[in-house]
C-alpha cells in the first residue's frame, strides 16, 4: 500500500465523507428454498453434539460451515464481551448454549475463557502464562463415559488440554512438538478411528492424542513433507501507519516485541507451511490438510515451497501404536487459500486456491472439476447437506456452486453492493465466511477503502442471503470485523470473534490524518448478534421443519438414511420453533393464545416424529398458522 495510493483515496473522498448506513429492507418473507431429493449422509456415528451449533472452528469436523438450526431473521448488535481480547477465531457451545473461545496471546495469560450465553459475563477461564500463542478454538465432544456430559479440547503447538464444561481440567500434556512454539494452532479435530484428539502446527507437525488419557499415540508427531512458504512481498504502508496499527493491536494481546508484519504473514500464510484448518472424514477416518507441497515440486530444492498441496492422511494402527502415513496429496499453483472441506459422506473435498478457482477433489486426491470465481477465495469453503451446494466466499462476493458429480456450475452470486449507498471511493466488501442455516446462508459485509489490492474495513454489519436466489433477506449495522468465522449457537443467533485488522489499518489512516474520516476506534472482544423478532424465527423454523418432512416422506424408499437424517433435523427446529414461540409471547410479538396452541399442535408433531413417522400435513399447517401470526402482528 503506497502512499500515492492513500493520497488518491483522500482525494476521492475528501468531498464525500458521509456515514455509512445499510439501505432498509423490508421484512424477510418465507424463503422458497427447500431441500430436494437424497441428502448427504455420513455413515459414521460421531461423538459430536447435536449440530445445531458450531462446536469447532468450522462447525464439524468436515468443516461444513453448516448447522440444523434456522437463523433468526433479523439480527440487532448485542453484547460484548471480554473486550480487551483479539479473537482470530470465533466461539463453540456446548448443548446448554455456553460460549467457550480461546484469545490470541492473552495478555491476563488464559488458554480459554468460558461465557454466558445470555449475558457474555464470564462463567471461568483456564490459565496460561501471559503471552502463550494460543488463539485455535476449542472443539466439544459428548463425553461417552458420563452421559449427558460433554469435553472441551484444545490443541496448541506445545501443549493439549481436555477441560469440562465447569472448568475443571481432565487432562494437560505436552504434544511431542519440537522446536520454537509457532502460534497457537488451529484448534482440535477428531478422529474417530483411533478415539483420538488431533492437533496440527504451522509449522507442519500433527499429532494424534488419547482421548480420554492425552497419551500420545504416535512415537513422534508426524511432519508434512512441504517446507515453508516464500515470505510475503515487503510492505510499502507508511511507517506512521503500521506504527499506529502495531500500538492498536498491542491493546489487544502480547505481541512479545514481533512487528506486526509476523501476524499479518501468519494470516496470509507467508512464510509458514500450514495457514489452515484440517478436516476429518468420520466415516474413513482420513485426514484432509492444506499445506505446502514437497520443495522439489516447484523444480528448485530451496528449502522454500513455492507451490500449495491438499494432503489425504490416514491414522492407521501399527503393532501396538499408531502411524501416519500419505494416502495422496495433490499440488496447486498458488497454494491453497483455505481449509478443506468435506461433503457429508467424506465422497468429496473442496478446496479454493489463490488465484480464484474451487476444486472439488475425489478420495484419490483427483481433481473432479474446478470452477472459476474471478478472485481468490477467502477462507473455508461452507459444504450443505443438501441439493449439492456449495458457498465460497471473496472479498466482493459470495457465490453458489453446484456440485453436478462431473462439474460444478454456478447458480448465484450475491449482490452486495446493495447492502448500501456508499460515498464515492468506497465499497461494500464481503467480510468472513458464510454460515449454512436451514433458512438462509449468513454473512458478513460492510463498507470499506479499497487501496490497491487491500480492502481496508471502516464498518460492519451482519446479514443472511435466501439460499435460492442469493438475494439479500436481511442486514443488521455493526463495527467491528473478524480475519476468520462467525459462528452459530444453537439459539439460532451469531457470535463474532474480533479481531480488528483491516479497520485497524482504516482507522489509523484516519487517525493520522490521510483520510477526512471518522473512524470508531477498534475494539476486541466476542459479540452477540441477537435475535430480533422471535415470530419470524419461529416461522421459519417450523416451515424448515415442514419442508424438511415432506422430503422426508418423499424419499424415504430411496433413501432411507437420508430421510432418517431429515427427521432428525425436523425435531432440532420443531424445539427450535417452540423456544422461538415462548419468547415471542414475552417480547410482545406473539399472544399467549396463539402459542398454547402452536405448542399443543408442536409437542404432538415431537412425538410423531419421534416415533419415524410423518406428519406431513400436520406440520404444513402449523407452518400456516405461524405464517399468519407474523403477518397479522402490525
Amino acid at each position: 500500500m503506497s502512499v500515492t495510493r492513500l493520497v488518491l483515496a483522500a482525494l476521492l473522498l475528501a468531498a464525500s465523507s458521509g456515514a455509512q448506513t445499510p439501505n432498509p429492507l423490508p421484512p424477510p418473507a418465507r424463503t422458497e428454498w427447500r431441500p430436494q431429493g437424497c441428502r448427504a449422509v455420513s455413515p459414521a456415528t460421531s461423538p459430536f453434539a447435536s449440530r445445531n451449533a458450531w462446536r469447532t472452528l468450522h462447525s464439524d469436523e468436515r468443516n461444513s460451515d453448516e448447522v440444523e438450526v434456522a437463523y433468526a431473521p433479523r439480527f440487532h448488535a448485542g453484547w460484548v464481551a471480554e473486550a480487551d481480547t483479539w479473537n482470530p477465531t470465533g466461539p463453540v457451545f456446548d448443548s446448554a448454549g455456553n460460549l467457550y473461545f480461546a484469545p490470541y496471546q492473552s495478555r491476563e495469560g488464559v488458554a480459554m475463557i468460558s461465557l454466558d450465553a445470555q449475558t457474555g459475563a464470564r462463567r471461568w477461564a483456564v490459565p496460561a502464562p501471559p503471552g502463550t500463542p494460543v488463539g485455535g478454538a476449542p472443539l466439544v465432544l459428548q463425553d461417552p463415559d458420563s452421559p449427558g456430559s460433554e469435553i472441551l479440547y484444545q490443541a496448541r503447538h506445545d501443549r493439549a488440554l481436555a477441560v469440562r464444561t465447569d472448568g475443571s481440567v481432565v487432562w494437560e500434556v505436552a504434544t511431542g512438538v519440537a522446536g520454537p512454539i509457532q502460534g497457537g494452532g488451529f484448534g482440535a479435530n477428531y478422529h474417530p478411528g483411533a478415539d483420538a484428539i488431533v492437533g496440527l502446527t504451522r509449522d507442519g507437525y500433527l499429532y494424534a492424542l488419547d482421548r480420554r488419557s492425552g497419551a500420545p499415540l504416535l512415537a513422534t508427531p508426524f511432519q508434512l513433507p512441504g517446507e515453508p512458504a516464500p515470505p510475503g512481498p515487503p510492505s510499502t504502508t507508511p511507517a506512521a501507519v503500521v506504527a499506529c496499527a502495531q500500538e492498536q493491536l498491542e491493546q489487544f494481546f502480547d505481541l512479545g516485541g514481533a512487528p506486526l508484519s509476523l501476524v499479518i504473514d501468519v494470516l496470509l500464510g507467508n512464510g509458514v507451511e500450514v495457514a489452515n484448518y484440517f478436516s476429518v472424514d468420520a466415516a474413513s477416518g482420513r485426514m484432509w490438510v492444506a499445506a505446502t507441497a514437497p520443495d522439489a515440486e516447484d523444480g528448485a530444492v530451496d528449502g522454500v515451497s513455492q507451490l500449495g498441496a491438499l494432503y489425504g492422511l490416514d491414522l492407521v494402527p501399527t503393532g501396538g501404536g499408531w502411524q501416519i502415513i500419505e494416502a495422496c496429496h495433490r499440488s496447486f499453483t498458488g497454494g491453497s487459500a483455505s481449509t478443506p472441506a468435506l461433503s457429508a459422506d467424506g465422497g468429496r473435498i473442496y478446496v479454493g486456491d489463490n488465484v480464484g478457482n474451487l476444486f472439488a477433489l475425489e478420495r484419490d486426491c483427483r481433481i473432479a472439476w474446478s470452477v472459476a470465481l474471478g478472485s481468490q477465495i477467502t477462507g473455508s469453503i461452507g459444504v450443505a447437506s443438501d441439493n449439492g451446494e456449495i458457498y465460497a466466499s471473496t472479498g466482493g462476493s459470495i457465490f453458489q456452486v453446484i456440485d453436478q458429480g462431473s462439474s460444478g456450475t454456478i447458480a448465484w452470486s450475491a449482490d452486495l453492493a446493495s447492502l448500501y449507498t456508499l460515498p464515492a471511493g468506497q465499497i461494500v466488501a464481503n467480510q468472513t465466511i458464510v454460515g449454512i442455516g436451514a433458512n438462509a446462508v449468513s454473512f458478513q459485509a460492510g463498507a470499506a477503502l479499497p487501496l490497491g489490492a487491500n480492502r481496508l474495513t471502516i464498518t460492519t454489519g451482519v446479514g443472511l442471503l435466501d439460499r435460492r436466489s442469493g438475494a439479500v433477506r436481511s442486514f443488521s449495522p455493526g463495527l467491528e470485523e473478524s480475519v476468520a468465522v462467525m459462528s452459530t449457537g444453537p439459539d439460532g443467533a451469531l457470535y463474532m470473534g474480533h479481531s480488528p485488522l483491516r479497520r485497524l489499518f482504516a482507522y489509523c489512516i484516519a487517525e493520522l490524518g490521510l483520510l477526512p474520516l471518522a473512524i470508531e476506534p477498534p475494539i476486541g472482544g466476542i459479540r452477540k448478534w441477537e435475535p430480533l423478532r422471535l415470530d419470524y424465527q419461529l416461522r421459519d423454523a417450523v416451515c424448515a421443519a415442514a419442508d424438511r418432512t415432506a422430503n422426508a416422506a418423499a424419499n424415504r424408499r430411496a433413501c432411507p438414511d437420508s430421510a432418517s437424517a431429515d427427521i432428525a433435523q425436523a425435531r432440532v427446529l420443531v424445539a427450535q420453533g417452540r423456544r422461538a414461540a415462548a419468547t415471542a409471547v414475552a417480547d410482545g410479538n406473539l399472544s399467549a393464545s396463539e402459542q398454547m396452541r402452536l405448542e399443543r399442535r408442536l409437542a404432538r408433531i415431537d412425538r410423531r416424529l419421534a416415533d419415524g413417522r410423518f406428519p406431513v400435513r400436520l406440520l404444513a399447517s402449523c407452518c400456516r398458522r405461524a405464517e399468519r401470526a407474523v403477518a397479522n402482528d402490525p
